[in-house]
């Protein structure tokens, strides 16, 4: 017998269906909109950012984010956010200008991200999201991705305590201004690594000066109680893109990876409950649609939550990303 433990769950929710007051607001820790305003039914105190990303769904979608126990909402300088006992969620924007490089706006985002860290007491982070205005775009003869890579890895490296960095997804956006959004607690989550790909964090000069500062995937929490966090995950195998221009293949692909990933993690998850998983895939074109949700439905289950969204990947060359969250349940 068991029991979703719920010291942090995720849910995506129509926007018609949050109209009406939030069930348990004051455990509510953040939330992020897709296609929509500040909802009006969100407390006021409650962390609220409108991400730069379209919904597939036709209509407007929010992430909610909440906690166990009673939240409260805390701010130090730019970052915004609200914790309970055992985690913290924060939100922050990117301050782009023309004066200044975007690797310098990443940095000093990612500094500001420690500093209210330090500031709440919640000095491990967990889990990143990044929606990069332009990802791919050339910035004074430099990809953005690559700059937003050089501003993070110099961030992580004068602040970050773990020897390992987070679980983490970059995808671009289309408009809008560039966000990061994360989750933080007291003790580290544990890494892991994909057998089939290269860990990102050691990729080749040939992805820019700096590789990509993020683990594949991390557990969070102790064994069957650990919550899974499955990074951004695409049709890469050791460091190189595959199947260029077959979207089939690289859905199929990218499975095969989410599936390694869940192996290495606890392999009794491969048939764990379809409702226990939250998935976010990212598509380039929104035709994609058709062809990629009977496979993903096939691998998670019509009951898993799958929030389907019109974005950029951090490479020309790949089709679809996705990226996944196990909630953990415990014995009842």
């Amino acid at each position: 017998m068991y029991r979703r433990h719920a010291s942090l769950a995720v849910r995506y929710a129509d926007q018609q269906s949050e109209r009406a007051p939030l069930e348990n607001p004051d455990q509510v820790l953040g939330v992020v909109g897709y296609g929509t305003v500040r909802p009006s039914a969100l407390p006021a105190a409650c962390p609220f950012i409108a991400a730069p990303l379209v919904p597939l769904s036709g209509s407007a979608v929010v992430e909610i984010w909440t906690a166990s126990s009673q939240t409260r909402p805390c701010q130090f300088g730019p970052v915004i956010g609200a914790c309970s006992d055992e985690v913290v969620f924060g939100i922050i924007q990117l301050e782009e200008s023309a004066q200044v490089p975007l690797e310098a706006a990443v940095e000093k985002a990612h500094l500001d991200i420690f500093a209210f860290l330090s500031h709440t007491g919640f000095g491990e982070p967990i889990r990143f999201w990044t929606y990069l205005a332009a990802i791919t775009a050339d910035e004074q003869g430099l990809e953005r991705y690559r700059r937003f890579n050089i501003g993070r890895h110099r961030a992580f490296l004068a602040m970050l305590r773990q020897p390992v960095p987070p679980a983490a997804s970059c995808v671009g956006a289309h408009h809008g201004t560039s966000m990061i959004y994360f989750l933080a607690a007291r003790e580290p989550a544990k890494p892991i690594e994909n057998p089939r790909q290269t860990s990102a964090y050691a990729y080749p000069p040939l992805y820019g000066p700096s590789s990509p500062s993020f683990s594949r995937a991390a557990v969070h929490g102790e064994d069957a109680a650990g919550t899974l966090f499955i990074s951004g995950t695409a049709s890469i195998v050791g460091h190189e893109t595959r199947h260029h221009g077959n979207l089939h293949g690289q859905i199929a692909e990218t499975l095969e990876n989410l599936q390694a990933l869940i192996t290495q993690a606890a392999p009794a998850l491969a048939q764990g409950r379809p409702e226990d998983w939250a998935l976010k895939i990212y598509l380039r074109d929104p035709l994609y649609h058709a062809a990629a949700e009977p496979a993903i439905t096939a691998m998670f289950g019509a009951a898993s939550q799958r929030l389907y969204l019109h974005a950029e990947i951090c490479r020309p060359d790949l089709l679809i990303e996705i990226e996944a969250l196990h909630h953990a349940r415990v014995p009842a």
